[in-house]
């Protein structure tokens, strides 16, 4: 039987979905291929925990197919002085906020984005070193340098994007689902947004269900 591992941050989770194990798309692709699934996501997560988690979990566990959902590109995985892990996100942003610094005098568009190419580049050698089969979609909502790079970009810099050039995306707002001013039933709050809604993970299943026949 084939086996599938789901990895990505809350919109792989489920997050304000009514029937969260039923509704998600990781459940709708595993009933469509009538196989067993593990999902490993969490909430807020970054793209350095995502892909630190897959990689580690496809090392000892026999996967037939990953499909990763790489997040939005703000978030950073920090570890501390006492070996644990935390990860930073500009949604949590308070006066004593130990990531305040961080976003206000140091992080930028351009390093945030260059950080997510960096482990979509380091996802993709992992898996073909391992000839592990796997999909993969971008979280892009409120993205602004993934939709104009243009603006952001120039000659001196995008290395780790560069060394992406084989690497076709797919962005779940720009080529799924719309914005939700466009197509509101696709979102958890209609035309406010939010995570994707029931309808929403059925065109995000479906998608994944093209890529994996794809492969």
């Amino acid at each position: 039987m084939m086996s599938l591992c789901f990895s990505g941050c809350s919109i792989t989770w489920g997050d304000e979905l009514k029937n969260r194990y039923q509704e998600r798309y990781s459940s709708l692709v595993s009933k469509h291929y009538d196989c067993r699934h593990y999902n490993l996501s969490e909430c807020g997560i970054s793209n350095d925990s995502i892909v630190r988690s897959t990689i580690n979990n496809i090392q000892n566990t026999n996967t037939d197919i990953v499909v990763i959902q790489f997040t939005v590109h703000p978030r950073i995985e920090y570890f501390t002085e006492n070996d644990t892990i935390e990860n930073w996100t500009p949604q949590n942003l308070t006066k004593f906020s130990k990531c305040r610094n961080y976003y206000v005098s140091l992080y930028n568009e351009i390093m945030g984005n260059e950080n997510m190419w960096k482990n979509i580049f380091l996802f993709d050698s992992f898996c073909k070193s391992n000839n592990q089969k796997y999909v993969s979609f971008i979280a892009d909502h409120f993205e602004r340098i993934i939709v104009k790079p243009e603006k952001y970009y120039n000659n001196k810099i995008g290395y780790w994007k560069k060394m992406c050039k084989d690497y076709n995306p797919v962005f779940l707002q720009k080529d799924l689902l719309g914005t939700s001013e466009q197509n509101p039933e696709n979102y958890a709050q209609g035309k406010k947004g939010g995570h994707p809604s029931a309808e929403g993970h059925i065109k995000i299943a479906d998608k994944i269900i093209e890529l994996i026949d794809a492969i």
